[in-house]
């Protein structure tokens, strides 16, 4: 679903591809000329790639990210500057959303409102194009999605705490139905990327459930936040949710000795402290013992020379 296509030429957007070109050229002398990263490239007639990617969130809405960029000797050169045009259809109606200026990565995110947009059969056509400028020939790419909603929320039973999920998408009279059968993973943020806390399935009436773990760790006040997301799905795409609830465990009330999750704390723990002071007084032994030697070995120098010419001295 997420593999880009080659740019489609459409009767009905021949007008539109017309005004990109003109914006694009206007855009990229006010953002500063079109550049490939950092380096440059005289290669003539370059034709670069352009992928596509969707995130559904909450209230009807969703984010498209497209990546341009182009290969030079395996390395991934990205387009930064490019003006990339966004645009929805149900194959009959093909409505202009927005453009959007790559930044550094070659990436341009756009936020758009589904529910305004054309569909077939509750399915929308995002298409991504860049209309090409200078060196740079088009590209573009597309995908098709049905937007859907997750909704995070909490409950305690029998002393039990619970993470509840639940999943709906609209149906052909735009009325909300149930996602029944999706695979739903859960997340909390941490440094490098979010981590797994568990997966769930949604049950026939489109919810399920997961017992919040008790060793999370959350900000001084245990706040935390729960991430829900559908990845990679064939109709729904990427779907995702968040939502905070103060159940973990205050990072204030960890020990310094006691392991946790962040790779920086204001104290150091003691076993640290007394391994650095071994360490260091290991170091600093072997430099004054190589300079003893050092002293040594000269002074056992000059005693053997006078030894062996008594005479010299």
């Amino acid at each position: 679903m997420h593999v880009p296509k080659e740019k489609r030429t459409h009767p009905m957007k021949k007008e539109f591809h017309l005004l990109v070109a003109l914006l694009s050229f206007s855009l990229a002398m006010a953002h500063g000329k079109l550049s490939a990263g950092e380096t440059g490239d005289t290669t003539a007639g370059i034709k670069p790639s352009l992928e596509l990617t969707y995130q559904c969130n909450s209230a009807d809405s969703a984010t498209l990210i497209a990546k341009v960029f182009f290969m030079r000797d395996k390395e991934m050169i990205s387009l930064k500057n490019a003006v990339i045009a966004f645009t929805a259809t149900n194959g009959n109606k093909t409505v202009p959303l927005v453009m959007a200026i790559a930044d550094s990565t070659g990436s341009a995110f756009v936020k758009v409102a589904t529910s305004q947009l054309p569909a077939r059969e509750g399915m929308i056509t995002y298409n991504a194009d860049f209309a090409g400028s200078g060196k740079y020939k088009p590209a573009g790419a597309s995908l098709t999605a049905k937007p859907a909603t997750l909704e995070v929320s909490f409950d305690i039973k029998d002393s039990v705490r619970y993470i509840k999920v639940a999943g709906t998408a609209k149906d052909r009279g735009g009325i909300p139905v149930p996602l029944a059968g999706e695979s739903v993973k859960m997340y909390v943020p941490s440094l490098f990327r979010p981590l797994p806390i568990g997966e769930i399935t949604l049950d026939k009436d489109g919810t399920g459930k997961l017992i919040f773990p008790g060793t999370l760790i959350g900000d001084s006040l245990g706040n935390i936040t729960i991430i829900a997301q559908i990845e990679e799905s064939d109709v729904y795409g990427n779907v995702i949710a968040r939502n905070s609830i103060p159940w973990a465990v205050p990072r204030h009330a960890i020990q310094a000795e006691r392991p946790a999750t962040e790779i920086w704390t204001p104290v150091a723990p003691v076993w640290m402290i007394i391994t650095l002071i071994f360490l260091l007084t290991g170091v600093w032994v072997h430099y004054a013992y190589a300079v003893i030697q050092l002293v040594r070995i000269k002074r056992s120098s000059k005693q053997d020379s006078v030894q062996n010419n008594p005479h010299v001295y």
